[in-house]
């Protein structure tokens, strides 16, 4: 699987767990079918950043993207997969 770095801001729509459930690519609502994974990662805490969480996420067509959301920079669609 081949992937390419976007690291684009991202609008989300978060379910009442703040889990992804949609986000937007340009002018695009894209729906997520599936999360096949999320972790942590701890971010560089000597710079003072914060940890993230990480989604793998299916969407429509088979798509597969990471989403990031760090707090307090929000949302990020940071990669995607081919």
């Amino acid at each position: 699987m081949v992937s390419r770095r976007l690291d684009q801001k991202t609008a989300v729509t978060p379910d009442a767990k703040g889990r992804p459930v949609r986000f937007s690519r340009g002018q695009r609502q894209i729906e997520i079918e599936e999360i096949l994974d999320e972790w942590e990662e701890a971010g560089c805490w000597w710079q003072g950043e914060q940890a993230r969480r990480v989604y793998c996420v299916r969407c429509a067509g088979g798509a597969v993207y990471e989403i990031h959301h760090q707090p307090p920079g929000g949302w990020r669609l940071y990669r995607a997969y081919d």
